[in-house]
């Protein structure tokens, strides 16, 4: 393979590797589900928050001691002013991995605040019934000693329409498709074009999603910064590359932002969007780093072509 090949399939295997640090999970980040979680108002003193797809529970406590109990009814975390700190003869706990089987309490945090991944909060199986509230969780505890509970519902959201977005991408595709194919000379400069577009979508779409996918609570900016980063590197050489190269790179571009984002596909299929953005503009993202992604492949690849069938000069005198 020629040198000057190497750095656009670095490029691919660096961009298609960032959906596994995407996530603060093994199985990949959540970016869509068929239910909404709704918090009952607390304790006094306490406060709530359900942080990313995969249904972690953020608890502060500004007054008093909350002890949160497991489901055999046993003290399982202690969280106030002093701390947060899990129970290690708590069967739940042990089984969480908040700690390990033995005796006494073990520290999390030095602060009133925990974030932990909390089981009680799956919903039930999709059956596609009427939206609306379909069951409730309640998580037993005691407010220095009283007994309270953390309690909410499970809203079941109807799931989209995915024909419409079919249909606009396929009639986007036919579109720009045929102008280049009518058009060589747009090609190039169409390559660029499609595949800045396409790795801008996909960037602004994985921020949203790592915003809202973080499981403590606060946007994972080191990640965030590392993708940022490498994408300010993409733009700058699609800017200083010229011709045929500058279309091959954006091609490349391209096909790593389609890649990307064909893991968020379940955004068009089911109700709710975990992403920091609204819906409809995620969806729209990631339809435009697809759709835009695949042409910039296409053109960069026409114009390879083109290229090489360009019949040879053939000078004056000789003929």
């Amino acid at each position: 393979m020629p040198r000057r090949w190497c750095a656009p399939f670095v490029v691919l295997a660096l961009t298609l590797a960032a959906p596994a640090s995407a996530s603060a999970h093994a199985a990949g980040p959540t970016v869509a589900l068929d239910y909404r979680l709704d918090l009952q108002a607390p304790p006094p003193g306490v406060d709530v928050s359900v942080l990313d797809g995969d249904r972690d529970l953020r608890v502060r406590v500004d007054r008093g001691t909350l002890v949160v109990r497991g489901d055999l009814g046993e003290p399982m975390l202690r969280i106030g002013t002093g701390g947060a700190w899990a129970n290690r003869a708590s069967v739940t706990a042990v089984a969480e991995k908040l700690a390990t089987d033995g005796h006494g309490w073990v520290r999390l945090a030095s602060g009133p605040s925990l974030t932990w991944h909390e089981h009680r909060l799956s919903p039930p199986p999709y059956d596609g019934g009427a939206p609306g509230v379909v069951a409730r969780f309640r998580i037993p505890a005691a407010l220095d000693g009283r007994t309270v509970a953390l309690t909410g519902s499970f809203v079941r959201v109807s799931r989209p329409t995915a024909w419409p977005w079919l249909v606009a991408a396929l009639l986007l595709g036919v579109l720009l498709g045929g102008a280049l194919r009518l058009r060589p000379r747009l090609r190039v400069p169409g390559a660029v074009a499609l595949g800045s577009a396409a790795g801008a979508a996909g960037l602004v779409a994985f921020v949203a999603f790592s915003a809202a996918d973080a499981p403590t609570g606060g946007v994972a900016w080191g990640r965030v910064a590392v993708v940022t980063a490498f994408g300010a590197g993409l733009a700058v050489a699609l800017v200083r590359v010229r011709g045929v190269r500058r279309a091959h790179l954006a091609g490349i571009v391209g096909a790593a932002a389609a890649a990307l984002d064909l893991g968020s596909l379940g955004v068009f299929r089911h109700g709710v969007v975990v992403s920091a953005l609204p819906a409809v503009p995620t969806r729209a993202l990631c339809a435009l780093a697809i759709v835009a992604g695949v042409l910039a492949l296409g053109a960069s690849l026409s114009v390879h072509e083109d290229r090489r069938r360009r019949p040879a000069l053939v000078p004056k005198g000789a003929r």
